[in-house]
């Protein structure tokens, strides 16, 4: 109870084979981006997670199909254990409230010394898999926006494992792009993976020291959209349907009069359009869904449900896509044939601009008229055409063929670098 809980994955352990381990930090889109490569890289390496936070599993687990195929990549998974040096972590909360730093110094180090403890971690898995040996770790990989103690932990047991950075989600976060030679470095420790090389400008300043690869787009990749498809029996809606990925109110980002505008906007077009059904699904992130509902429980629960699919899935059976300003969710509805459209500005701050729509890779609703305008033409009049245009630009802009093949030799050759 008091040590980390490890659970067995549906692969079996080989004994010959060397390990890359992987930490996931918050949330399952760090799982996302990476479990394509790592379902190729099971064929050469034992693989195994640890989740730091018990909602990362939480929510992974609520996503059938990624679990599903997580389960069948990783020999065994671990969840850092919520009582593991207790007396520790709350006393180091308290005294860094308060603000007494020598003693906070004291307990940060206690905390790092006991919980993230190396032996402790290799005796447990050792209970479950006799053979196993923490020594044949050659590779440590991690979402790119944290930093886990854990890969400090490690590193300062070996400094010759190689990390690998990798996004936690297939956001864009510029126009441009740069060419990035995919000549591997191997004096180097430290790797950042990208899935375009327009990322490049946002990130290099932040990982100075690491080699930077661009991988393209792993999970939307032909070959895993087919086997995620094959994971589920998918029955399209029978109704003219709106899939809406969407997110939680959260008051310190949004304009709550144009959250709950905007809401309204969707459930009164489907109330006058007749025989809509309105679907949405929320960002793992979501803090709380209270604001959605208080307008949402006004309607009529035929005409709309929150889902939980993978959004591949939704985009499959739904008849539309829609998705929240700025938001990732545009690459998986064009990953999936469908152009987006992209909802209103509702932040606080006026002057954030949507990468997507400047990139003309999504129909962009400046108002709620506007809305009805695009969500009629994409429901009854199709546009092919121009959809079949945006479509091939993102088929340009976002490399998604062979990209996990191409990322599996890369990390081929990075672990062939490690003794």
């Amino acid at each position: 109870m008091f040590d980390h809980i490890i659970y067995r994955g549906k692969t079996n352990f080989k004994k010959k084979k060397k390990i890359i381990l992987v930490f996931i930090r918050k949330q399952p889109g760090e799982v996302d981006w990476i479990l394509p490569v790592l379902y190729k890289l099971k064929e050469n390496f034992n693989i195994i997670i640890i989740f730091e936070k018990y909602v990362a599993l939480k929510l992974l687990k609520q996503n059938k199909i990624l679990f599903n195929l997580f389960e069948k990549i990783v020999f065994c998974y671990a969840q850092n254990s919520y009582i593991k040096s207790i007396f520790y972590r709350i006393s180091y909360k308290i005294v860094n409230f308060f603000k007494i730093n020598f003693l906070a110094s004291f307990f940060q180090n206690k905390i790092y010394e006991k919980y993230y403890n190396i032996n402790d971690l290799n005796l447990k898995i050792k209970k479950t898999f006799n053979n196993f040996d923490i020594q044949k770790i050659k590779i440590l990989m991690q979402d790119f926006t944290d930093n886990s103690p854990w890969i400090k932990k490690f590193s300062e047991k070996n400094s010759k494992l190689k990390i690998i950075n990798y996004p936690h989600t297939t956001n864009i976060y510029s126009k441009k792009k740069f060419k990035i030679k995919n000549k591997i470095n191997f004096d180097n420790s430290s790797y950042l993976f990208l899935s375009s090389s327009s990322d490049l400008t946002y990130f290099k300043k932040k990982f100075i020291k690491s080699y930077i690869i661009n991988c393209g787009f792993p999970k939307y990749d032909k070959s895993w959209l087919k086997k995620l498809e094959s994971s589920y029996k998918i029955k399209k809606e029978k109704k003219k349907s709106i899939f809406v990925a969407y997110k939680g109110f959260e008051k310190e980002k949004y304009s709550k009069k144009k959250y709950i505008d905007q809401v309204k906007s969707l459930f009164d077009f489907a109330i006058n359009e007749k025989e809509i059904l309105l679907v949405f699904k929320f960002h793992p992130n979501a803090q709380e869904e209270k604001v959605f509902l208080s307008v949402a429980n006004k309607y009529p629960k035929s005409l709309w449900k929150i889902t939980k699919d993978h959004q591949h899935i939704a985009a499959k059976k739904y008849t539309i896509f829609v998705n929240f300003y700025n938001s990732a969710s545009t690459l998986e509805a064009l990953a999936s044939g469908k152009v987006p459209i992209e909802l209103s500005c509702i932040r606080k701050d006026p002057n954030e601009k949507s990468v997507y729509s400047d990139l003309k890779i999504c129909f962009r609703a400046k108002n709620n008229l506007n809305l009805n305008k695009y969500l009629k033409r994409t429901l009854y009049e199709k546009n092919l055409n121009e959809q079949k245009k945006i479509l091939k630009k993102f088929s340009k802009i976002c490399n998604t063929n062979d990209s996990i093949n191409r990322t599996n030799k890369i990390v081929l050759k990075i672990s062939k670098t490690v003794k």
